[in-house]
């Protein structure tokens, strides 16, 4: 691949490798700012809505608590209930979230309330009523069935809830006469919490829930619900406002924040705890349309780098390429021998330096080079004739000039490496002995050409019966021996007999006209772990070859026992 290709494709990788990082890094940074930007922006949603809640309904406390305290209504209380009914009913007016204003006895029996509903009837097993005999009384979220049948279906066919304010009645004297009791409406909830929730925008599918101080869903997804453990509870108790609350059927796929009402001025509160939530792939939009305008933006930024590079390569490869043309017309077209000079950047220059100097160098060395070769060649010519010559003197020096076998001195050297190896490896190795029979007769009759002729032969026939890994050697006269490598001594005997019935089934031509047949004794052993060296081993087959010719010649024996000759007699 060229130098531009190669910084083309290398910026193009650079640039995808530095967008892909930047984008992730951007996508990871800007999720995690997001979503504790989000997370704080929904805990102080949540704080808005939770002083709304309790500056409310503080508002309402007060209010009732001012009524029992106007001085016009003391002489009304038990004597009027007329005009006590149209007091409360005009304080309902004027805020219509009162869904009912009564005022009760102290035996429990409601003696004046907005439009009528339940006078004449006993509250006094209801918690407001008992809870409001002494001191002032807040009722958290309930349903109230009796007033739900006065009050008339609701639109969303859903029950009826309320929040409890009531206070005690004293007379001018400070005698507790009675109880005041207001129920609100806890669509009055409803309301604030849309307030709230903005009605545009990212945040415009956030959720916004209320919740009891026991974690019951007041207000919100699965009502009556408890949603909070007691660990959460007193977590949110430490610290009334936070976020990364775990809260809801899929807390993972929301941010949270939330909020504990804590009261206002004199109204303590009912603990109230305001939840918001926002979903988190809401939340991270605006990090999915960064991460898209990074893209865009270092895609655009890319390509510009790729060109940029496409074009600084094309003007670094440039005078290279010139360079690289010259250099191949060197050795080709007669006259050009050097490099012309080219510029460029400093490291072309310098390379256009080095190379016609180097080229000047290689001049030189290819002078020095031609006379040194015609030098080499001489001496190789006198090398290669002295070589012959070593080889021809080891050639004569190792092997017998009659046979072509191994001599004497060739054999033993070359047998003891075998031993060697045998015994390293716990191996086999067998020696056979063999010597012609009556060789100084054939000799005496024939003359010393044929019996020259006779020991050629045997030496053949020996080579043939043996393998290619067996040793055969000439010790002298008519005398030869075999190694015989991973053989035992049935192995070495079968050798053995193979050789002598060769030798013995063939006469032996001597010249054009005569022929002359003869036998070989031969004796055969195997190396003995106490041998000291393979000549303990010859001479035991030596041995073992005297003993084949006292028994009459032309047969094997293997140590001290004779095998019969297949197929000749003693």
């Amino acid at each position: 691949m060229s130098i531009r290709a190669q910084m083309t494709l290398g910026t193009a990788g650079l640039a995808v490798f530095l967008v892909a990082g930047a984008t992730l890094s951007a996508a990871w940074l800007g999720r995690d700012k997001a979503s504790q930007l989000v997370s704080t922006q929904l805990a102080e949603q949540s704080a808005v809505m939770a002083d709304r809640l309790d500056r409310d309904m503080a508002v309402r406390y007060q209010e009732i608590g001012t009524l029992i305290e106007l001085q016009p209504l003391r002489s009304i209380w038990q004597d009027n209930p007329a005009v006590l009914r149209g007091v409360l009913e005009r304080l309902q007016d004027s805020y219509p979230d009162y869904a009912w204003i009564g005022f009760v006895k102290l035996d429990g029996t409601v003696v004046a309330a907005t439009k009528g509903m339940l006078e004449g009837l006993s509250v006094a097993q209801r918690p407001w009523f008992i809870g409001a005999k002494d001191k002032p009384f807040v009722g958290d979220v309930h349903e109230a069935l009796l007033l739900a049948k006065l009050l008339g279906p609701r639109a969303d066919n859903e029950p009826f809830r309320f929040v409890d304010v009531a206070y005690p009645v004293r007379d001018a004297g400070g005698t507790i006469i009675g109880v005041i009791g207001a129920h609100l409406s806890w669509d009055w909830a409803s309301d604030v919490r849309q307030s709230v929730l903005p009605l545009d925008g990212r945040f415009a599918t956030a959720d916004i829930s209320i919740l009891d101080m026991n974690g019951r869903v007041l207000l919100g997804k699965r009502v009556n619900t408890v949603m909070l453990s007691p660990e959460q509870l007193a977590a949110m108790r430490a610290r009334p406002s936070g976020s990364g609350l775990a809260y809801g059927d899929n807390p993972a796929q929301w941010l949270t924040g939330y909020a504990v009402s804590k009261g206002y001025r004199d109204y303590p509160g009912l603990g109230w705890i305001v939840v918001a939530q926002l979903p988190i792939a809401v939340a991270h939009e605006p990090i999915r349309d960064l991460v898209g305008s990074i893209l865009l933006v270092g895609a655009v930024l890319g390509i510009i780098g790729v060109l940029i590079a496409f074009w600084l390569s094309g003007r670094l490869a440039g005078p290279i390429q010139s360079i690289t043309l010259e250099a191949d017309r060197i050795g080709r077209e007669a006259g050009v021998n050097t490099l012309p000079r080219v510029g460029g950047a400093l490291e072309v220059v310098q390379l256009s330096r080095a190379l016609r100097s180097l080229l000047r160098r290689v001049g030189m060395a290819e002078q020095r080079l031609e006379v040194a070769t015609r030098d080499a060649e001489s001496h190789a010519a006198e090398t290669r004739e002295l070589s012959q010559d070593i080889e021809r003197l080891r050639r004569l020096s190792e092997t017998d000039p009659l046979t072509g076998l191994l001599n004497r001195r060739a054999f033993l050297s070359t047998a003891e490496r075998q031993v060697a190896y045998v015994r390293r490896y716990s191996r086999n190795l067998a020696i056979v002995v063999a010597d012609i029979d009556h060789f100084k007769l054939v000799n005496d009759t024939y003359g010393h050409a044929a019996g020259d002729a006779v020991i050629r032969e045997v030496a053949n026939r020996l080579q043939a019966a043996a393998r290619e890994t067996d040793l055969v050697a000439r010790f002298g006269g008519e005398e030869f021996v075999v190694l015989l490598m991973e053989s035992d001594v049935a192995a070495a005997a079968s050798y053995a007999e193979r050789a002598r019935v060769m030798i013995q089934g063939a006469p032996i031509k001597i010249d054009d006209s005569q022929t002359v047949s003869v036998t070989i004794s031969l004796g055969c052993t195997i190396l003995a772990v106490d041998d000291r060296d393979i000549q303990d081993a010859i001479d035991r087959a030596d041995g073992a070859l005297y003993g084949a010719k006292a028994a009459g010649r032309n047969r094997v024996r293997v140590s001290l026992s004779v095998v019969p000759p297949a197929a000749a007699t003693g």
